[in-house]
């Protein structure tokens, strides 16, 4: 008698288990391709990721070696399809790279395009964002002294790891723009400072004996 009743359990059990699959066998099957799919797609994702980067690593290089080559159009043409494809690393090393290909070619109203087009992206390291502004500064014939002093400020006016080329910089600028007095003033706050380094001291001094010999 007993073995009766635990045949009819059994098979109220597997009535309850077949409705409950008729009834979420659906959202089941769904959840699992849904799961199935996601981990397929991170592991496809993740694949062209790596292969993207190869990829933008292989033209960022072979736009510094057609840079070295001095064929700087091609150069262009190369960096300019990682700034459009690549990695967020290799758009900012090309369009650096582009920049010094536009500085080459005598294009310096490009060169300052593209330099603040990285100073400017606030989605890149601050570091690199200075570096352009010093490099655009450096490079820069064309602009007025009011300009190129205003893309100097914010690396002047910050803890910046670049501030005391920045202010080397600075110096160099009044000079090229004949503000003779203010670099002399500039240069002896420089020297002052106890965190130059033994070069940039060197440097300084070297300048501030040539303009007061020539003061005399």
């Amino acid at each position: 008698m007993a073995d009766i009743f635990d045949e009819v359990s059994e098979e109220l059990k597997q009535d309850q288990l077949k409705q409950i699959w008729n009834k979420y066998s659906k959202y089941i099957i769904s959840v699992a391709f849904i799961l199935f799919i996601s981990v397929l797609g991170y592991f496809f994702y993740d694949k062209w990721r790596l292969e993207k980067i190869e990829v933008s690593s292989s033209q960022f290089f072979s736009g510094i070696e057609k840079l070295e080559k001095k064929e700087f159009l091609s150069s262009i043409e190369i960096f300019s399809k990682n700034v459009d494809q690549a990695h967020q690393g290799y758009k900012t090393l090309s369009l650096f790279g582009i920049a010094e290909a536009n500085f080459k070619i005598g294009k310096v109203d490009e060169m300052i395009l593209n330099y603040k087009s990285i100073y400017e992206n606030q989605n890149i390291d601050i570091y690199y964002r200075d570096l352009a502004r010093l490099l655009s500064v450096m490079k820069d014939n064309v602009s007025s002294f009011e300009i190129q002093k205003k893309i100097l400020d914010p690396i002047l006016n910050s803890p910046s790891k670049l501030q005391l080329l920045a202010a080397e910089l600075e110096i160099m600028l009044l000079i090229r723009f004949n503000k003779i007095d203010e670099a002399k003033l500039s240069i002896s706050k420089l020297l002052k400072r106890t965190d130059i380094t033994f070069e940039q001291k060197n440097r300084l001094d070297l300048i501030d004996k040539v303009y007061n010999s020539n003061a005399k």
